[in-house]
Protein backbone atom coordinates (compact mmCIF):
# COMPACT_ATOMS: atom_id res chain seq x y z
CA UNK A 1 0.00 0.00 0.00
CA UNK A 2 1.08 3.39 -0.58
CA UNK A 3 2.50 5.64 2.53
CA UNK A 4 1.47 9.07 1.20
CA UNK A 5 1.07 11.78 3.55
CA UNK A 6 -0.59 15.13 3.21
CA UNK A 7 1.85 17.78 3.37
CA UNK A 8 2.02 20.43 5.88
CA UNK A 9 -1.59 21.92 6.49
CA UNK A 10 -0.74 26.07 6.11
CA UNK A 11 1.28 26.79 3.55
CA UNK A 12 2.94 30.43 3.38
CA UNK A 13 -0.15 32.72 1.83
CA UNK A 14 -2.88 30.27 1.77
CA UNK A 15 -5.73 30.30 3.76
CA UNK A 16 -6.30 27.60 6.13
CA UNK A 17 -9.29 25.30 5.10
CA UNK A 18 -12.26 24.53 7.78
CA UNK A 19 -11.26 20.84 9.36
CA UNK A 20 -14.42 19.56 7.02
CA UNK A 21 -12.66 20.70 4.22
CA UNK A 22 -9.19 20.16 5.15
CA UNK A 23 -10.57 16.03 5.27
CA UNK A 24 -11.72 15.97 2.39
CA UNK A 25 -8.70 17.32 0.92
CA UNK A 26 -6.89 14.89 2.58
CA UNK A 27 -8.74 12.06 1.49
CA UNK A 28 -8.78 13.08 -2.29
CA UNK A 29 -5.09 13.66 -2.18
CA UNK A 30 -4.59 10.38 -0.28
CA UNK A 31 -7.13 8.54 -3.10
CA UNK A 32 -5.17 10.06 -6.16
CA UNK A 33 -1.65 9.53 -5.05
CA UNK A 34 -3.17 6.21 -4.51
CA UNK A 35 -4.38 5.63 -7.68
CA UNK A 36 -1.40 7.68 -9.48
CA UNK A 37 0.79 4.87 -8.21
CA UNK A 38 -0.91 1.96 -9.02
CA UNK A 39 -1.34 3.33 -12.31
CA UNK A 40 2.11 3.21 -12.80
CA UNK A 41 2.52 6.29 -14.72
CA UNK A 42 -0.08 5.72 -16.76
CA UNK A 43 -2.14 8.82 -15.15
CA UNK A 44 -0.84 12.21 -14.43
CA UNK A 45 -1.55 13.45 -11.15
CA UNK A 46 -4.48 15.68 -12.65
CA UNK A 47 -6.11 12.77 -14.18
CA UNK A 48 -5.76 11.20 -10.96
CA UNK A 49 -7.02 13.56 -8.89
CA UNK A 50 -10.10 14.19 -11.30
CA UNK A 51 -10.82 10.15 -11.19
CA UNK A 52 -10.77 10.64 -7.23
CA UNK A 53 -12.93 13.22 -7.08
CA UNK A 54 -15.47 11.78 -9.41
CA UNK A 55 -15.05 8.55 -7.16
CA UNK A 56 -15.95 10.37 -3.86
CA UNK A 57 -18.64 12.29 -5.67
CA UNK A 58 -17.01 15.53 -6.07
CA UNK A 59 -17.18 17.87 -8.35
CA UNK A 60 -13.85 18.91 -9.77
CA UNK A 61 -13.19 22.61 -10.77
CA UNK A 62 -13.40 23.05 -14.52
CA UNK A 63 -10.33 24.62 -16.04
CA UNK A 64 -10.12 26.96 -18.91
CA UNK A 65 -10.16 24.14 -21.83
CA UNK A 66 -12.48 22.53 -20.19
CA UNK A 67 -15.56 25.56 -20.71
CA UNK A 68 -13.92 25.95 -24.54
CA UNK A 69 -11.81 29.28 -22.75
CA UNK A 70 -8.73 29.90 -25.02
CA UNK A 71 -5.72 31.51 -23.34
Amino acid sequence: MNDFAPGPRNRKGRPQLAPEAQALADELSRRAAQMRAESDGELSIAEAVELAAFRMGIEAPQTGTELGVES
